[in-house]
């Protein structure tokens, strides 16, 4: 069983790992976001304060799926493990002071009913049904992004608090994460990350559908904090606009004025968070309704 197997995995993969000088190998369950926990195996190299954290899954369901040995899992257990290490050792040492950290602080948009135990032990701020929180990143290349979410303890140890943290953030998320605003067909086309059903649902019933996200495509809805951002998105649509977030990664908006039935865009939301997404892509049953002469988002009541 999966117990097993990690218990196996930790007990075996220092052989396959010769070459560093482990102080120690533990296993860690995680919390990721809406609460969906993973386990991951931690390898501590002596004189590291960091480690890499390998999810331990998907290598299960690998050898399942393959029927593959326990040593052809510890070879790509350990191929992984070098890969991100070597990404480590070529960063610049990192202090745990805000100089170091202020031009690396993001926000990151996620469900606030969903996340209370990830919440309770970091600064956020609420935003409707949904929370901003902040992240420090520690590598960002090719191969992805390595990140922490910043505790109570960091805001303490750096001297600082929520505001200054978002003011940070404001600055820096659209430098790692510039946003992407596109047509949904050609959002489709060139990621492949949507439910198509959502563009059969729209064809004919509503006017155009965009998509709000990042070039990353990864954990995308915060782009709509962004300064102007939504601005932007009403230029392209018209002066009112319904935003439906269908996932962490990205939101779609529509031409309110083109919308005949509204409870439909809450329908077609609920209906991808309940069949197409996994718990821990969803962000919202709700969908928000922003005017220019408005200036702010505002949840639609209607549409809860």
């Amino acid at each position: 069983d999966f117990k097993s197997f990690c218990n196996a995995v930790v007990n075996g993969i220092a052989e396959y790992l010769l070459q560093y000088e482990i102080e120690s190998i533990r296993l860690e369950t995680v919390c990721h976001n809406n609460g969906v926990e993973h386990v991951g195996l931690v390898i501590l190299l002596q004189g590291d304060y960091v480690s890499p954290t390998i999810y331990l899954e998907q290598y299960y369901q690998y050898m399942v799926r393959q029927q593959a040995s326990l040593s052809d899992v510890l070879e790509l257990v350990a191929k992984e493990y070098r890969r991100v290490e070597d990404c480590l050792q070529k960063q610049e040492p990192l202090t745990v002071d805000l100089d170091q950290m202020q031009s690396r602080v993001f926000l990151r948009l996620v469900n606030y009913e969903r996340n209370q135990e990830t919440l309770a032990n970091c600064p956020y701020i609420p935003f409707h049904d949904l929370a901003i929180i902040f992240r420090c990143v520690f590598h960002k290349g090719e191969n992805g992004m390595a990140s922490s979410t910043v505790s109570e303890d960091d805001l303490k140890r750096w001297h600082t608090d929520t505001k200054t943290l978002y003011q940070l953030a404001e600055r820096n998320t659209p430098r790692y994460f510039p946003p992407v605003i596109d047509r949904i067909t050609a959002y489709l086309k060139a990621r492949n990350c949507l439910p198509a059903f959502v563009e059969d649902e729209f064809s004919g019933e509503c006017g155009e559908l965009y998509v709000i996200s990042n070039e990353m495509g990864l954990n995308g809805a915060g782009a709509m904090l962004y300064r102007g951002i939504l601005d932007m998105c009403t230029e392209l649509a018209g002066d009112s606009i319904y935003i439906m977030p269908s996932s962490i990664h990205e939101c779609m908006f529509v031409e309110a004025g083109k919308v005949s039935e509204p409870k439909m865009l809450a329908d077609i939301v609920k209906e991808a968070n309940d069949s197409v997404l996994h718990r821990q892509d969803i962000l919202s049953y709700n969908v928000y309704y922003y005017a220019v002469s408005y200036t702010h988002l505002r949840a639609h009541e209607t549409l809860s």
